[in-house]
């Protein structure tokens, strides 16, 4: 299936689990988003058109999705004066995924009611298709986790830039060769690791400028070993193998303008 990409998606706002990660302006990211699960800050998500979310796997496969709401246009999620906005969970879709390969981590949750636009809450754009591997690309990572390995979490919207490392050099770090896979992409600095996702950033978003001066969802946080360690650059998933996947899946959302 062919993807029609959303006029007005991926425009950050100009006006850091992210380790040596700097605090994002305001409304940087507008489609980043908190999964609460109860009471709890569980992972963080994308908005990818009015009525879906894409996050990581793990970050839902065993839980019961009519637990789970999804925060939009926070800043400082400690901040009890801003009232962000809330959607609940009717769907969720989890690829085939299982915690000893850890590929195909990625999953849909569907809203319970599409989303307005605005200045803080719009789409991220999804890539065009699965040619480019982004190989030298400097992405950015956004997300409320920890900012060391053993750190609380972030109460304001963190992000890093991470250089894309093509997967035979991130096969050559200290991870065991055959856990990466061809649906994943590594990003980082594994020679120095003065910057990575962390704890608390798993199912974010991992984006790099278009042609047309957008952003696309390249990357979902997904694995690592620790945060920020030398030789373990972090690991993601590689969302232009997706693409049918989402498509197939998002049928009845609004892939439009706003």
């Amino acid at each position: 299936m062919a993807y029609v990409r959303l006029q007005g998606c991926g425009e950050r706002n100009e006006e850091a689990r992210v380790v040596g990660g700097s605090t994002a302006d305001v409304n940087a990211f507008p489609w980043i988003a908190r999964l609460i699960y109860g009471n709890s800050f569980g992972c963080g998500a994308s908005l990818i058109n009015d009525r879906y979310v894409l996050s990581a796997a793990h970050c839902v496969k065993g839980f019961m999705w009519f637990m789970f709401r999804v925060k939009f246009g926070e800043h400082d999620r400690c901040d009890k004066a801003h009232i962000p906005e809330i959607r609940y969970v009717t769907k969720m879709y989890i690829h085939n995924f299982t915690l000893t390969e850890l590929s195909n981590d990625i999953s849909l949750l569907q809203l319970n009611k599409p989303i307005e636009y605005s200045y803080a809450i719009r789409p991220v754009c999804l890539p065009k298709s699965d040619y480019n591997l982004y190989v030298g690309t400097l992405a950015t990572v956004s997300g409320w986790g920890a900012m060391a390995e053993t750190g609380k979490w972030s109460c304001t919207l963190l992000e890093a830039q991470l250089p894309i490392l093509s997967n035979e050099e991130c096969q050559n770090t200290k991870y065991n060769k055959s856990k990466i896979k061809d649906v994943m992409m590594c990003a980082g600095y594994p020679a120095t690791a003065h910057k990575d996702a962390c704890t608390g950033d798993s199912g974010g978003p991992l984006i790099a400028e278009n042609n047309e001066h957008a952003y696309d969802l390249i990357g979902i946080v997904s694995w690592g070993f620790g945060c920020a360690r030398i030789g373990y650059p972090g690991v993601y998933v590689r969302v232009t193998k997706y693409l049918d996947w989402i498509m197939d899946n998002t049928a009845d959302a609004c892939y439009c303008d706003y």
